[in-house]
């Protein structure tokens, strides 16, 4: 933009006249005297400079086509190459439209004498697909910190191998594109992710009807992702059975792989990822553990990555997690056995809880006044999210004990004749129903740091012997900003997920209680929506929707808090 001088103060009608405004206001004195209507004055700064882009670009066209019409000092030879590198037949010029004119003249672009490698030729955006498996990342894989175990980090290390198969980058395009087409609410990804399912089943099938391949990494791999798959695209209760057949077909792979796989460190990450997960999901459906399970585990747990105050803890919950699904899905013992045998392993429950070193503890922070982000009075802070995972974990165990002897207590007393007087139901009922609120309390508590209300704290890698006995590495001070309540998302790094996938049964087991009121569900309904959206799965948002239906029909205990987001989920 050139500056084109100093230019006229003077109204428009003194500028079209030639003669001197004196600029008064709100008219001037010409205007007055000739009875026409002043339009004012212009800026005069913004007058200085006058965008000569289209003029500027007008003459440098016609330089080059100038130059164009020139015999350019190169061969005839040479010039049929550059002809044929943009486009152009041989011999002849690319024809170029004249803007004003619109007549018709040749062209020789420049392009034709310095013409692009296409080794330097780049798209400017990434594919999508590309993107959905960073959307992945971001959102479900984790590296080893504080804790020697990461999550999902073995897709990508899979991925990253020399000669990748087709069947496992499928199956992981199809599980990553659903994700996003569900956080993006886009039509055309998920047709996308749809594709890529029908694919990767289509090989993952013909790779299971022969051992060789069934066996492999990659094969395993991909019907684990294409579990998370149907997770993501979750309907209703039926896509439960479509994910548990996954799982079974990855408790079959697994058993034929027989122990013989431990001796891979990949093979051993896998599987405790895939047992933890099968056996949270036995619990809350009362199903059973598949066939086979528990004795890999128990052959493969000496050989895990745990520091040892780590394996104990963990060994003895899961041992303990076992026992918790067999009681719950025990129909044939009588209530006096079945209390019996909850109340015991309540009992090993805080035995276990002894055992947690004290850098896997949690910090209790108590709200100074209510927060419309998180619900109760208080909130927990973690060293590490695995650790958060693992408390929840040991909550819904508490949650379904104390849910059967609640259940049993009261069969008992129907029974003719009772089996429990009424002086020792009541009593045991009531701590039975003030113990289910404490742990749902506690659930709600460790979802402000999982949901990004407040920081995790970095930690560095772990040296050989692992950082475990120590004590929690700072006083947290609930007057800094990073541990006050933020809206949900403020503290989530792409780079290090949170593990929030692990949430939704938790909260969902929490909101479906009796003993839940209308306030605290409606919360634990708005948080399942915003993990549906933040992490792209409709497996929350279907669960959400069974507790809104459930919310309609419960008598009203509380007012309802209001939306603290927009939470709305596309179909």
């Amino acid at each position: 933009m050139p500056n084109i001088g100093r230019p006229s103060k003077g109204c428009k009608h003194c500028r079209e006249r030639k003669v001197k405004c004196d600029q008064k206001r709100p008219t001037c004195s010409q205007c007055i005297r000739s009875g026409k209507e002043c339009y004012g004055y212009r800026d005069a700064l913004s007058m200085m400079f006058k965008d000569e882009t289209a003029v500027v670009a007008k003459k440098a066209e016609k330089r080059y086509e100038a130059l164009a019409l020139q015999n350019p000092q190169t061969s005839s030879g040479s010039r049929e190459r550059q002809l044929s590198d943009v486009g152009g037949s041989k011999g002849s010029p690319i024809i170029w439209t004249d803007t004003d004119t619109h007549s018709l003249r040749p062209y020789f672009p420049s392009a034709s004498r310095y013409p692009t490698p296409e080794s330097m030729t780049m798209e400017i955006t990434s594919s999508v697909e590309d993107q959905a498996v960073g959307f992945f990342i971001s959102n479900h894989v984790s590296q080893p910190t504080l804790i020697p175990r990461g999550q999902y980090e073995w897709v990508i290390e899979a991925l990253n191998e020399p000669g990748c198969e087709e069947i496992l980058r499928c199956s992981v395009h199809a599980a990553s594109l659903a994700g996003l087409a569900n956080s993006t609410k886009n039509s055309v990804i998920m047709a996308k992710a749809h594709a890529a399912y029908g694919s990767a089943l289509r090989m993952t099938n013909n790779a299971l009807r022969v051992k060789e391949t069934a066996v492999k990494d990659t094969t395993l791999v991909s019907v684990i992702m294409l579990g998370m798959y149907e997770n993501f695209v979750f309907h209703d209760n039926r896509s439960i059975q479509a994910w548990a057949k996954h799982m079974q077909g990855a408790s079959a792979i697994l058993n034929l792989r027989g122990k013989e796989q431990f001796e891979s460190n990949t093979a051993r990450r896998i599987f405790h990822q895939v047992y933890g997960l099968m056996m949270l999901v036995s619990l809350e459906a009362g199903q059973a553990v598949p066939d086979g399970m528990r004795e890999l585990y128990d052959y493969c747990n000496p050989s895990s990555n745990y520091a040892i105050h780590g394996r104990q803890w963990t060994t003895r919950l899961t041992n303990f997690m076992h026992d918790a699904i067999d009681v719950n899905r025990d129909k044939e013992s009588d209530p006096v056995t079945l209390v019996t045998r909850a109340i015991s392993l309540d009992r090993e429950l805080d035995s276990i809880k002894a055992l947690i070193p004290k850098i896997w503890r949690y910090e209790t922070i108590h709200l100074k006044q209510p927060s419309k982000y998180a619900y109760g009075t208080f909130y927990h802070v973690y060293t590490d999210s695995w650790i958060a995972q693992m408390w929840n974990n040991l909550r819904s165990c508490r949650m379904s004990l104390y849910r059967v002897i609640r259940e049993q207590l009261w069969k008992g007393r129907a029974c003719n004749p009772p089996l429990f007087s009424r002086e020792e139901v009541e009593p045991q009922v009531a701590a039975a129903e003030k113990i289910i609120r404490t742990t749902i309390a506690a659930v709600c508590a460790s979802v402000p740091q999982l949901t990004g209300m407040i920081i995790f704290l970095q930690w560095p890698a772990p040296t050989s012997g692992g950082p475990f006995a120590g004590s929690f590495p700072e006083v947290v001070n609930p007057d800094h900003a990073r541990y006050q309540i933020h809206p949900p998302g403020t503290f989530l790094d792409p780079a290090r997920p949170t593990g929030m996938h692990h949430l939704i049964w938790p909260l969902y087991a929490a909101g479906l209680s009796d003993l839940a009121s209308n306030e605290m569900r409606q919360w634990v309904i708005q948080m399942l929506y915003f993990i549906a959206l933040r992490i792209g799965t409709r497996q929350a948002v279907v669960l959400a929707d069974s507790l809104k239906e459930m919310q309609k029909s419960a008598p009203l205990q509380s007012k309802t808090i209001e939306p603290i987001l927009d939470f709305t989920f596309g179909t």
